[in-house]
């Protein structure tokens, strides 16, 4: 989680303000309420027998406000058109007002637009409409009603019933006809909302933070699962079953400023070596990586240099015939490489080149011209007849290869020197390239002596030097103050005096 801190950071941040604003941008929607006493009226299926039946209903009173005909009803008593009665409705709802007690009688009203005095008229306007409409519906029934009894005592003469007995009924359809008028009434009327009750875009944000959370929580595991590059030192040394000689500091490349741990990560790297390898002849060394741009000939650069400091005789061979680059590190122009020694159009005297390296001497072979055949020069007789010759006069050589698993160039050297060394950035090199490299080596007869880490932060691995007081790089061993963007100059200093001398 700490490596993925800044995606997790803008994952926790990101998704909770963009909610934010998201929910701020919303449109707004209000709600008011009218609650409404749903009391019997007159039942017209009944009116015609010689009894009146009077019933409650709040179900057909539910159904009847979702009605077309209440929300026409509410529409003009809003001063709307009826063709806005279907909008009305999608902005109401409807449910009883206590479902739970015994007395259901109340049922409430709730509308919802995005207007809050527009919210409250609404609702009362609806209640107001489902009272007129169940009024006059119960009204009219009764008005067929006495319709039909006044022609049935128009008719009646063979006697069947008397004048007397139809008044009373009369009587008592006009009595039931004037208590119609409340048998809906408003309760509690709706009044504006003072506050929106969507969106809610701090109850949204508090959410959003959780699921940020959760969110961040489980991404981390799951790109460390998914993710198959190196990202500890540790893990190196796990995949290859070899020791972790040196951690490089990223100050060691070109184009970086210079820090105080180049040349000591360099010297722990030839201490190690030794260390290591007590019982091993180390004359030929094969510097290699999974693929390019790992750092490998950085370090067979300054490797070569830590050895020269320590009074050793090297040679350094740039057996990447592809890039060639020793020579521009080392900041030399060259025309004749090894490329000409393999060929046999030169000797190989004419080809090597001295660098100032102070106490010991360093010797490079480097690549100019880059060939068509590199695979096959240096897997050829010639190549390892020059390897043999090198090692018995000099006390190290050192090869610089291109990517093991980018081309197979190198495999041919691998079982004709000591040992090799892996070099693997940081961040970079995946897991699986690591491993196969360590398969190649073994198939094609050679021995891993070790790995290098590089690409680490100065700061953090190798703060510790700090405590001895090791000069900052450049600041007295870069003697002839030379920089360049491609690391000549640098390397430069480092063969000044750039290393000092160990016991190690």
């Amino acid at each position: 989680m700490w490596r993925r801190k800044w995606l997790l950071l803008a994952i926790v941040i990101a998704i909770p303000a963009a909610v934010y604003v998201g929910s701020s941008l919303l449109p707004k929607t209000y709600q008011s309420k009218t609650t409404i006493n749903v009391q019997e009226t007159a039942d017209a299926s009944t009116l015609l027998s010689t009894r009146i039946r009077s019933q409650s209903d709040m179900a057909e009173a539910q159904t009847l406000i979702k009605t077309t005909v209440v929300a026409r009803r509410a529409a003009h008593l809003l001063g709307k058109p009826p063709s806005t009665a279907r909008q009305l409705l999608g902005h109401i709802s409807v449910a009883p007002t206590n479902p739970s007690e015994s007395d259901r009688n109340f049922l409430t009203i709730t509308a919802q637009p995005s207007n809050p005095i527009e919210a409250a008229r609404i609702a009362n306007a609806f209640a107001r409409a489902v009272a007129k409409t169940r009024t006059s519906t119960a009204i009219n029934s009764i008005n067929r009603s006495i319709a039909t009894l006044a022609t049935q005592g128009a008719s009646d003469v063979a006697g069947k019933s008397s004048a007397e007995a139809l008044a009373l009924q009369l009587q008592q359809l006009r009595l039931l006809r004037a208590g119609q008028t409340g048998t809906t009434p408003i309760v509690e009327a709706a009044v504006p909302a003072a506050v929106p009750i969507s969106p809610k875009p701090r109850r949204n944000t508090a959410i959003a933070l959780i699921l940020a959370l959760l969110i961040a929580a489980g991404l981390a595991p799951l790109l460390d699962r998914l993710d198959r590059r190196i990202r500890e030192p540790a893990e190196l040394e796990e995949l290859l079953e070899k020791p972790l000689l040196a951690m490089i500091p990223d100050d060691a490349f070109p184009g970086h400023p210079p820090g105080p741990n180049v040349r000591e990560s360099f010297q722990t790297l030839r201490a190690s070596l030794t260390y290591f390898n007590v019982d091993r002849s180390l004359s030929t060394l094969v510097v290699t990586s999974p693929i390019q741009q790992d750092g490998k000939t950085t370090v067979a650069v300054n490797l070569a240099l830590a050895y020269a400091f320590d009074e050793r005789d090297v040679v350094l061979v740039d057996g990447d015939l592809r890039r060639p680059q020793v020579a521009t590190r080392l900041g030399q122009e060259v025309s004749v490489g090894l490329d000409a020694v393999l060929v046999g159009e030169r000797a190989v005297s004419e080809a090597l080149v001295d660098v100032d390296a102070g106490a010991g001497r360093l010797r490079i072979l480097p690549g100019v011209t880059p060939p068509p055949n590199p695979a096959v020069l240096l897997g050829s007789e010639r190549m390892r007849l020059l390897l043999s010759q090198l090692s018995e006069e000099v006390d190290v050589v050192l090869i610089d290869t291109p990517g093991l698993l980018a081309v197979s160039d190198a495999i041919p050297l691998i079982n004709q020197a000591a040992g090799s060394l892996v070099v693997a950035r940081l961040d970079r090199t995946a897991r699986d390239a690591v491993q196969r490299t360590n398969q190649v080596i073994a198939a094609a007869g050679g021995t891993v002596l070790g790995s290098v880490v590089t690409g680490a932060h100065a700061g953090g691995i190798y703060g510790y030097y700090g405590y001895y007081g090791y000069p900052a790089y450049g600041e007295d061993d870069d003697r002839d103050g030379t920089e360049s963007s491609n690391g000549a100059g640098r390397l430069r200093g480092l063969a000044s005096g750039g290393f000092r001398r160990s016991s190690s």
